[in-house]
């Protein structure tokens, strides 16, 4: 479970814009050349669209396609890119993002955020890339020719988007890419629905009352032919189980009405 600081904070008053343009608007304009920061290459794709079929729920195939698709049209590699602001709804978004382009997730001389992330920069809905990429405007103007690299996200981390930056004009002309096919080419899950049985656990979570009791552990876990089944938790013990050990790979039993026990 993630303590509420560590989420997206929906009460936020803030706002954010940048202006795109041609250079030769841009000019025309009067805007001087040392604010000019240059798209250079974006990419769009979804995961598999439910959470049941993804083959691992702790990878995005979708975030490292954008990845490889973006930085491929741009020349670069994720070393040239010196500064990262990941989408940070939730800390294992970021952990998903930065496992998928290779970026260590503790580098003081690279961290994943120019803005602070979504605990302090914007809640869910309010938009929060249009001032990822405002900040990241502003810090590639602190450091001229470098690169920068923002991501977005969407639904339960499915829609992932993926854009590359500098004051630098890009290499090769700007590109938008689609890998959709490459992402929907991967393995899935059937979702084993209504199922009752033997399960190993694949991963959980604990939802807590107000007062910080544990009130319900929702586990997902694989069954023999590979299926991906859901189970509930509800009594104490087995509640103080997931939160204070680490029960992945262990083989649980789901009950007909949906109850897991460990």
């Amino acid at each position: 479970p993630y303590p509420k600081l560590m989420n997206s904070n929906i009460q936020v008053d803030m706002a954010a814009a940048f202006l795109l343009t041609s250079v030769e608007t841009a000019r025309a304009a009067g805007v001087p050349q040392d604010r000019w920061v240059f798209p250079w290459a974006g990419a769009d794709s979804a995961d598999h669209w439910f959470v049941s079929q993804r083959w691992e729920l702790s990878a995005s195939p979708s975030i490292a396609a954008n990845g490889r698709a973006a930085l491929g049209a741009a020349g670069v590699g994720i070393d040239d890119v010196a500064h990262v602001d990941l989408y940070s709804c939730f800390p294992s978004a970021v952990q998903l993002g930065a496992d998928a382009l290779g970026l260590a997730p503790d580098d003081p001389n690279r961290p994943l955020t120019v803005t602070g992330g979504l605990g302090f920069g914007g809640g869910p809905g309010n938009n929060y890339v249009t001032g990822s990429i405002a900040a990241m405007c502003n810090t590639l103007r602190g450091e001229p020719g470098s690169v920068g690299l923002v991501t977005g996200l969407g639904w339960y981390a499915t829609k992932h988007s993926l854009g590359l930056w500098s004051t630098n004009p890009p290499p090769q002309p700007f590109s938008r890419h689609l890998p959709q096919a490459e992402v929907d080419a991967g393995p899935s899950r059937v979702a084993a629905e209504s199922y009752a049985g033997p399960v190993r656990i694949e991963t959980w979570t604990v939802t807590h009352e107000r007062d910080g009791e544990p009130a319900l552990g929702i586990v997902a876990g694989l069954t023999e032919d590979g299926s991906r089944a859901w189970g509930n938790v509800r009594k104490p013990d087995a509640l103080r189980t997931l939160l204070d050990e680490d029960p992945a790979g262990a083989v649980a039993t789901i009950a007909e009405d949906g109850e897991l026990s460990l």
